[in-house]
């Protein structure tokens, strides 16, 4: 039996100390018709060159040098530039287990569907070992997924999934902007009929300092509430019995936002903060009733639909209480 070519995708940018030991831990995948393609998005240190090096060690892995565009430019890149039958994405300081292709590519051939993902663990900078690989997978309908994924907040990243190419057709990663995976995996999501979950860990996402998820808040830090509206709109179109459950992810994205952005701060990002109320304003009054989010969050809620001056006023209470132990 000839297994189709699977393309592996990983952007590349300032991941110098950890670049190699994640390209490894591809090359070492027990599913061995691999294409690896390098993205090097413009990465001022020496990613670029060590992409050259060890594509010489191995004619599976293809090398790609572009202007810095960000994550989702990247990936697209390397979406366009691909021949894999199938594609999974790897984020380039993280570690994937030997068998993690093969499993999901089993479990996409066992039940006839176009999409697949595994678990992921978080570790801190390196895995010392992957977790025992012993749990089922489970075929689920789009609808259950999509359901799980905004009630647990799960599932929501490009990485630990294997999709058929022909998922992206005419779908890319909106470009400059980060949480970009959520929008696109609900819409990629609704392209299938079931998709296959499988419960092991499979996936190391290693946390280190100076990632992009754990960055300082920044401007781009409102990119997360431009992605859950984006999501909510499309979940309230195609799937209106979840959009309440995508509805209370856009709610407390924009408060833990606010909160984030109070003080000395809201100076700083007045402009974004200002889009934030609009967004609470534009739909809270609407889904209030079904939101069930903790009793904090919906007295703050309900104070930045009032306008910022009674927002101001019930933030300070809040963080008052908060810091004398009173919940």
């Amino acid at each position: 039996m000839a297994f189709p070519l699977l393309s592996v995708i990983v952007p590349v940018y300032k991941v110098e100390p950890w670049l190699e030991r994640c390209v490894d831990s591809i090359r070492n995948q027990t599913y061995t018709n691999l294409e690896i393609v390098l993205v090097d998005d413009g990465s001022p240190d020496k990613c670029g060159e060590i992409c050259d090096r060890i594509a010489l060690e191995d004619d599976r892995i293809k090398v790609i040098h572009r202007e810095n565009g960000g994550l989702s430019a990247a990936r697209n890149t390397g979406i366009d530039f691909c021949h894999g039958e199938y594609i999974g994405f790897v984020d380039s300081d993280d570690v994937i287990h030997p068998e993690m292709y093969s499993r999901l590519y089993q479990d996409i051939s066992k039940h006839g569907v176009l999409l697949a993902f595994c678990q992921p663990f978080v570790c801190k900078d390196s895995p010392s070992s992957f977790p025992e690989v012993s749990a089922p997978e489970k075929c689920l309908s789009s609808q259950e997924v999509i359901r799980k994924s905004l009630s647990e907040s799960i599932w929501f990243s490009a990485w630990t999934k294997l999709y058929h190419r022909s998922l992206f057709d005419g779908i890319r990663y909106p470009e400059g902007r980060i949480n970009e995976d959520y929008p696109v995996t609900m819409r990629i999501y609704s392209r299938c009929d079931r998709i296959v979950v499988d419960y092991n860990k499979l996936y190391a996402y290693c946390k280190r300092g100076g990632s992009i998820t754990t960055s300082p808040v920044s401007e781009k830090s409102f990119d997360q509430v431009v992605s859950a509206e984006e999501a909510y709109l499309f979940v309230r179109e195609t799937h209106p019995d979840c959009s309440v459950l995508a509805a209370r992810i856009l709610m407390s994205s924009c408060i833990g936002l606010l909160l984030r952005t109070d003080g000395v701060l809201s100076k700083k990002f007045a402009a974004k903060r200002e889009g934030v109320f609009e967004v609470i304003q534009k739909y809270y009054p609407e889904e209030r009733r079904d939101l069930h989010l903790r009793r904090q969050q919906m007295i703050l809620l309900a104070a930045a639909n009032s306008g910022k001056v009674v927002y101001a006023i019930v933030s300070k209470i809040y963080k008052a209480l908060k810091s004398a132990g009173i919940r």
